[in-house]
């Protein structure tokens, strides 16, 4: 047994990965590029195993051109997974327990799949921003996201339903339902926000210096924002919060079903190195 293991470790690999993709296909909203991710993993465990068996061409009696591709293109793909989770589980975040959490002024909870039966990962947010909501009253909340091609509802109006369901006030939420990104989801909710405090105003006192007019542009750091998503979407948050004006984020995580992570935290490597690419980002 333990031999056959060893033979076929890679081939193992690769059968454990497709179980998995179809796992997470049950309970989540799975992208293309997803699937393509993990099928071009689980090609690669499978040309690995053909390596590992056949460690030499026997004719050179030396490893061939397809040996050494199939290394390069396996050791470069899984190390750029790696290390991009690295970074964002140590990337530093201003991180508050609920128990600790400062009274905000406004909250900005990301929306996720809302496809039917599989709302694990946003209703894990809106639990959380329930709790919180019954805790301090004088907090709004920014419930932000679009309708997907498979979802039946925007997921901004899905979680204020959710939330109004749950006995928070309709007059205590702000709905984005327009962003498609995470790049919109902050630029709009900053907007809609902007918007609020102006129309609110002194009376509220819920900046710290007036407002001259209507139309003068304040520091966002005058204003108690709080950032609420699971916690693998953190990072990308933060870093694209302080390139929109945000320059002391904090972060309200949401924490997410074991299970899933390993999922969630590769399909937030393609979207970090993505916004790396189009200059979305402030380290």
């Amino acid at each position: 047994m333990i031999n056959f293991i060893k033979k076929s470790i890679f081939i193992l690999c690769a059968i454990v990965l497709f179980i998995y993709l179809i796992f997470c296909d049950a309970v989540m909203s799975i992208s293309l590029s997803m699937n393509l991710c993990f099928i071009a993993a689980g090609a690669l465990f499978m040309m690995l195993q053909f390596v590992f068996n056949h460690p030499v061409n026997h004719e050179e009696r030396e490893p061939s051109f397809f040996h050494i591709f199939v290394k390069i293109v396996s050791f470069t793909f899984f190390s750029f997974i790696i290390l991009i989770i690295v970074f964002n589980v140590l990337y530093p975040k201003n991180k508050i327990d609920i128990e600790g959490q400062k009274d905000y002024d406004y909250i900005i909870v990301f929306g996720a799949g809302v496809a039917d039966g599989k709302t694990r990962i946003i209703n894990s947010r809106l639990d959380l921003a329930v709790e919180y909501a019954k805790n301090y009253r004088r907090t709004k909340f920014v419930l932000t996201g679009a309708k997907g091609e498979n979802e039946p509802i925007e997921e901004a109006i899905y979680m204020r339903n959710y939330m109004v369901e749950r006995g928070i006030s309709d007059s205590r939420i702000i709905v984005d339902p327009f962003s498609v990104n995470t790049q919109e989801n902050i630029y709009n909710s900053l907007t809609l926000i902007k918007k609020d405090v102006l129309r609110r105003g002194r009376k509220e006192k819920i900046i710290t210096r007036p407002f001259k007019n209507s139309d003068e542009i304040f520091d966002l750091d005058f204003i108690n924002i709080g950032f609420m998503s699971s916690d693998f979407h953190l990072t990308r948050i933060n870093m694209m919060a302080k390139k929109q004006g945000v320059f002391k984020p904090y972060d309200i995580e949401c924490e997410t079903n074991i299970l899933y992570k390993p999922y969630l935290y590769v399909r937030e490597d393609l979207s970090l190195f993505k916004a790396f690419v189009l200059n979305e980002l402030k380290f």
